[in-house]
C-alpha cells in the first residue's frame, strides 16, 4: 500500500531510538551467552557417550545462538538506518508545511497541494499562486518518494530476517559472531555508530591497527578511534596479512621523488631535441605531475606538523584524503575531543583554503575560540573545535579565483559536511553523550555549509553561523534543519565585497537579507589589520582622490577575515552562540573596551 501524506505527517524518529537501544542490549546479551557456551565447551576434556552427547548439544545451541545474534544485529542496523530516514522525512514534511504556511497554501491528506492567490482577481497574484502550487507539489512528492524508500528498505531487511535469509558476511567468514567484519557500503552514520558499538574491543583494536583505511573515513565512529586509524594510515602500519605499509606521508615523499626524476628526464630530452613538439608536451605533463606531487607532499607535511604542534588541546586527526578529481588534499582536525566536550563547533572556511597554507591558521582560530570560552566562564576542556578542510574549496586569490564563481564546489562539499555533522551526533547518541553542536562558516564555506544544513536531520545541528557570506545556500530560512532563532549572520560594515556578492538563484539569498535570521554584531573594527576607509574631502586634490580610489580597490577584501580576530565583538558573539549564551550587548561591549583601554 502506498504511503500517504496523512501517514508521513505523523512520522517521528524518537520511538526508533528506544527500539534500537533494546536491540543493541539484546545483541550484547546474546554475545555474552555465546561466549559462556564457548567457554563451557572448551572446558570439557573427557570423552564418553554422555559427554559427547552434551558436546554435540552445546555445539548445536551455539549455532542457534550464532544465527539468533546475526538476525538481531540485522534488525539493529535496519532500525538505525530507518531512524535516520524517518528523521529526514520529518525534515521534508516540516519544510513543505512551512512553505505552505508562507504562501497561503494547503496540503490535503492525499498530498494534493493548492495555493490561493492573495488577490483572486489579480493576474500576477494568480500566476504566483500557480507557481507556488507547483513548487509545493514537488516538495510533497519528494517527501513521499523518500518515505517510500525508507519503508521499502526497512521492509526488505526485516523480510530477510523473518525468513531467516539474512546474511551479514561480506568478505569471507565473520570474525565476530553476528556482526559484519566491515561496514556495509551506503550505511548511514547512525548505522556506522551502531556497528562499531557492537564490536568487541579486541576487534576494534585489530581494525584500527591493521585495517585503518577501512574505517578511518567512517562518520559516526568515535573521534579517538578515528584519530588512531588516521594516524596509522598517515605514518604506516602492518596490514592484516602481515605486510608493512609505509603510510600516506612516505608514499607522498616517494611519489614526489619519482615525479622529480621523470621531470628531469623529460626536461633533458626536450633540451637535446628542441625541434620535436611532442617532447615539449611531455615536459609540460611531467612538470604538472611534479607540481601536484609537491603540493600533495607539502599538504601532508603541514598536516604532520600541525597535529604534533604544542597547543592547549590535543589534536584529533578525524580524516584526510587526496581528491583525485581536483588533485587536492582534504583534512579534518579537531582541537579537543568532540565525544567528551559539552560544546562542539565546526569551522568551514571558503576560497583559498588548502592544508599546507591554511590548516594552522584555522586551528589557531579554533584555539582562540576555546580561550574565549574560558573568558566567558566555561572550562575550555569542555569545548572541542574542529577545523573542517574536508571539502575542496575554490582556489584563490590569484589566477584561479574564477573558481569562486563555480557553485559545483559547494554542491559537492555540502553532502560531506552534512554527513560529518550527522556523524558527530550519531557518535554522541551511541555513547550517551549530549552536546551543543554548532556549524561556524565563512565566505564560500557559508554557502557550502548552508546547503549542507538542508541535508541533515532535525536535531543534528543546534546553531548555524555565517560570516562574510556570498550567499546563504537557501531561499528561505525554513530550508535549514536548524531550530528557529538559531541561524546567525555577521557582516562587517565595509571592506568585504564578498558579502552578498553571488547570485541568489544558485548561491542562495544574501544572509543579511534572509527573513528570520538573527543578526550578530559585525563589529570587527578593532581587528589587528582592519582597514577603515577615509572620507573624501573636497579640498583633496584629484591625485589624492585617485590614490584613495586605488587604495580602496587594494583593500577590497581587507576585512573579509577580520571576524576571526579574538579581540573583536563579532568573534566574542560567535563564542557566545556556541556556548548557548546571549550575544554581547552594547553596554557589555562598551565596558569591555573601557577595561581594555586602561
Amino acid at each position: 500500500m502506498a504511503i500517504s501524506w496523512a501517514d508521513v505527517k505523523d512520522w517521528e524518529p524518537s520511538p526508533l531510538d528506544s527500539i534500537a537501544a533494546d536491540f543493541l542490549e539484546a545483541t550484547q546479551g546474546l554475545r555474552s551467552a555465546h561466549a559462556t557456551g564457548e567457554d563451557a565447551l572448551g572446558a570439557v576434556r573427557s570423552e564418553g557417550v554422555a559427554v559427547n552427547a552434551m558436546r554435540s548439544s552445546t555445539i548445536s545451541n551455539l549455532a542457534s545462538l550464532d544465527r539468533a545474534l546475526t538476525n538481531v544485529s540485522g534488525v539493529l542496523f535496519a532500525i538505525e538506518g530507518a531512524r535516520d530516514g524517518v528523521a529526514m522525512v520529518k525534515a521534508h514534511v516540516e519544510d513543505a508545511l512551512a512553505y505552505a504556511s508562507a504562501n497561503n497554501c494547503t496540503i490535503s491528506s492525499d498530498g494534493s497541494a493548492f495555493c490561493i492567490p492573495l488577490i483572486p482577481t489579480d493576474l500576477e497574484s494568480t500566476l504566483e499562486a500557480a507557481a507556488a502550487t507547483l513548487t509545493l507539489t514537488e516538495k510533497v512528492e519528494t517527501t513521499l518518494e523518500h518515505a517510500e524508500r525508507v519503508d521499502s528498505e526497512l521492509s526488505s531487511a526485516l523480510g530477510k530476517i523473518t525468513t531467516d535469509t539474512y546474511w551479514d558476511g561480506d568478505r569471507g567468514e565473520n570474525k565476530v559472531i553476528g556482526v559484519p567484519d566491515f561496514p556495509k557500503y551506503g550505511w548511514t552514520p547512525s548505522q556506522n555508530a551502531a556497528w562499531w558499538k557492537s564490536l568487541p574491543e579486541e576487534r576494534k583494536r585489530f581494525l584500527i591497527e591493521h585495517c585503518p583505511d577501512d574505517i578511518r573515513h567512517l562518520d559516526g565512529l568515535p573521534a579517538d578511534d578515528r584519530n588512531k586509524a588516521n594516524r596509522n594510515a598517515l605514518y604506516g602500519y602492518v596490514d592484516a596479512y602481515g605486510t608493512k605499509r609505509q603510510g600516506a606521508l612516505a608514499d607522498a615523499k616517494q611519489a614526489f621523488d619519482e615525479a622529480k626524476t621523470e621531470y628531469r628526464i623529460a626536461y633533458g630530452r626536450r633540451s637535446l631535441f628542441p625541434g620535436i613538439k611532442q617532447l615539449y608536451s611531455d615536459e609540460s605533463a611531467a612538470k604538472l605531475k611534479l607540481d601536484q606531487a609537491e603540493e600533495a607532499l607539502m599538504d601532508l607535511e603541514a598536516l604532520d606538523k600541525q597535529i604534533h604542534k604544542d597547543k592547549q588541546a590535543p589534536a584529533y586527526l578525524l580524516d584526510f584524503n587526496y581528491d583525485t578529481k581536483h588533485h587536492r588534499t582534504t583534512a579534518i582536525v579537531a582541537s579537543g575531543n568532540p565525544d567528551t566536550a559539552s560544546y562542539v563547533s565546526t569551522l568551514v572556511p571558503g576560497i583559498g583554503t588548502n592544508v599546507r597554507e591554511r590548516l594552522g591558521y584555522y586551528m589557531d582560530i579554533n584555539e582562540r575560540l576555546r580561550a574565549q570560552a574560558g573568558q566567558a566562564g566555561v572550562d575550555p576542556n569542555k569545548v572541542a573545535t574542529i577545523s573542517y578542510l574536508g571539502y575542496v574549496a575554490p582556489e584563490g586569490p590569484g589566477p584561479k579565483l574564477y573558481q569562486a564563481a563555480d557553485i559545483s564546489y559547494a554542491n559537492e562539499g555540502a553532502p560531506k559536511i552534512a554527513r560529518f555533522m550527522e556523524g558527530l551526533r550519531a557518535s554522541g547518541n551511541a555513547n550517551g553523550h549530549s552536546f551543543t553542536n554548532t556549524l561556524l562558516t565563512h565566505s564560500y564555506g557559508s554557502t557550502t555549509g548552508g546547503k549542507a544544513m538542508t541535508q541533515v536531520a532535525k536535531g543534528v545541528v543546534d546553531n548555524l553561523i555565517m560570516c562574510g557570506s556570498p550567499g546563504s545556500g537557501v531561499q528561505s530560512i525554513d530550508q535549514y534543519n536548524v531550530p528557529r532563532g538559531h541561524v546567525y549572520e555577521s557582516s562587517v560594515p565595509e571592506g568585504d565585497r564578498v558579502q552578498g556578492l553571488a547570485p541568489d538563484d544558485t548561491y542562495g539569498r544574501d544572509p543579511k537579507k534572509l527573513p528570520g535570521i538573527t543578526h550578530l554584531s559585525g563589529d570587527a573594527t578593532n581587528a589587528q589589520h582592519y582597514w577603515h576607509r577615509l572620507p573624501f574631502r573636497h579640498e583633496q586634490s584629484i591625485m589624492a582622490f585617485r590614490a584613495e580610489a586605488y587604495d580602496d580597490t587594494f583593500h577590497l577584501q581587507s576585512n573579509h577575515s577580520a571576524y576571526f580576530d579574538h579581540h573583536t565583538r563579532a568573534f566574542r558573539d560567535f563564542t557566545h552562540v556556541m556556548l548557548g549564551k546571549e550575544p554581547t550587548t552594547d553596554a557589555q561591549w562598551a565596558a569591555i573596551e573601557e577595561e581594555r583601554g586602561k
